[in-house]
């Protein structure tokens, strides 16, 4: 029989005793930011003596003065992942807005180009509509962020078509029947055929 490994739980009394919190499931310093793989009392506890012992006589343990250093360093440590998130999940957004758009455009048969057109009407009309918004300038930048040149449009489209593609072909091959709707034509000797190029698929009975 295998041993089974110990696993450790983080203690939130260890917050304020040794000023350390859990962040994206890794045990992490709120003085210096180091991270402790395994959440164990005494890793914290040499960490925090070796370290930073002057907090110890500084902030008394229980004291207002060390609640209240505790709440800024976790203050700051959320702001700090802030800085780092924003951007990322600006970048997310402008992404899909350039997946919709691509969208659009491939929907109603336009050229790629026009995505650069949009964009061009887009930035033109911010100041106007949003000219009395606090976050005006938030705006303007998020519409310059987009991503709408020829070249990005059709590969937003081309990455759309593969992923129905493969969406279609993952339901396909979980279904035990399907049916298929066809049209029927006559060719100058009455022969009927089948016209492939209308073949929709209308049902589909999966596991």
């Amino acid at each position: 029989m295998s041993k089974r490994s110990k696993t450790y739980n983080f203690n939130e009394k260890w917050e304020l005793d040794y000023f350390f919190t859990m962040l994206n499931e890794k045990c992490c310093c709120l003085i210096c930011n180091t991270s402790v793989l395994m959440p164990k009392k005494g890793n914290l506890e040499r960490h925090f003596n070796t370290m930073h012992g002057k907090y110890e006589s500084d902030y008394l343990l229980n004291s207002s003065a060390r609640n209240k250093k505790l709440q800024e360093l976790k203050c700051g440590l959320i702001a700090q992942r802030n800085i780092f998130l924003k951007p990322r999940n600006q970048s997310r957004s402008a992404n899909i807005a350039s997946f919709i758009v691509s969208h659009k455009i491939a929907v109603k048969c336009k050229p790629f180009s026009d995505g650069e057109f949009i964009k061009s009407i887009l930035e033109e009309i911010t100041d106007p509509l949003f000219e009395n918004f606090k976050n005006k300038g938030e705006i303007k930048k998020a519409i310059l962020d987009l991503q709408l040149s020829r070249n990005t449009v059709m590969r937003r489209i081309e990455k759309s078509s593969q992923n129905i593609i493969d969406q279609l072909q993952i339901d396909i091959d979980r279904c035990i029947t399907f049916s298929l709707q066809v049209d029927e034509s006559t060719d100058v000797s009455d022969t009927a055929q089948l016209k492939s190029s209308n073949i929709v698929i209308i049902e589909i009975v999966c596991n």
